[in-house]
């Protein structure tokens, strides 16, 4: 009966060990297997990063003389790396002189000289003396008195600008009467000469105001009227 006991105690026992272990194998595959695979993947990572560093380390060998033994060990140095130097020509301008300033020069601001019959006045080294004037159907005649006041020989000319203007202010041009006229010559230090200056004939009804008289590039303006 002992025995019967021993053996159904035994049969029990080991059915309610199958029982409790009943499904557990598979979960211990289950961890082997992740576990293997972790193990693989680290492996992986830990001979990828040995080779990175072996790629940059550089073995330096240092010698001591004192003892004779040769101590290596691994330094690592990142790389120097020099980028080339890019050289930019340089640009040579050619020397240009500065452009002379031209200096500004103010036109003269010329006033006619004013004047009037019978009162003798200095036009360009010349005494002029208009002395009276004539209008005819013919043509206007105004009578001058010119002399030199230098002690050199000077050019006497009438200019073109030379007009005569009536009391309405109608101008009228020079004509050139042949044989006649004052004389438009050189003139001797302290020398005269006298005549005429003819110019269109004035209007109906009009007399002669103004003489514009231009001598060698000055003009004076002299009352014609007393």
């Amino acid at each position: 009966m002992d025995d019967e006991k021993k053996i159904i105690e035994k049969r029990s026992s080991l059915r309610g060990w199958k029982e409790r272990n009943k499904g557990k194998p598979r979960q211990k595959i289950y961890i082997i297997a992740a576990v293997t695979l972790a193990v693989i993947f680290s492996s992986l990572i830990i001979f990828q990063y040995l080779n990175q560093k072996e790629t940059i380390s550089i073995p330096v060998i240092s010698a001591n003389s004192s003892n004779g033994n040769n101590n290596s060990s691994l330094i690592v140095k990142t790389p120097n790396i020099t980028t080339p130097k890019t050289t930019i020509p340089k640009t040579t301008t050619p020397n240009i002189p500065a452009p002379k300033k031209t200096p500004v020069v103010t036109p003269e601001i010329t006033r006619n000289i004013m004047g009037k019959m019978g009162t003798p006045l200095v036009l360009n080294g010349f005494e002029i003396n208009v002395t009276r004037a004539d209008a005819s159907i013919m043509y206007t005649s105004v009578w001058i008195i010119v002399k030199n006041i230098g002690d050199v020989e000077k050019s006497f000319k009438i200019g073109t600008s030379t007009v005569v203007i009536d009391n309405i202010g109608q101008q009228y041009e020079r004509l050139q009467v042949k044989r006649a006229g004052i004389s438009e010559n050189n003139l001797a230090g302290k020398a005269m000469t006298d005549g005429a200056i003819f110019f269109d004939p004035l209007k109906e009804s009009r007399s002669p105001k103004k003489l514009i008289l231009e001598i060698n590039g000055k003009k004076a303006e002299i009352m014609l009227e007393k």
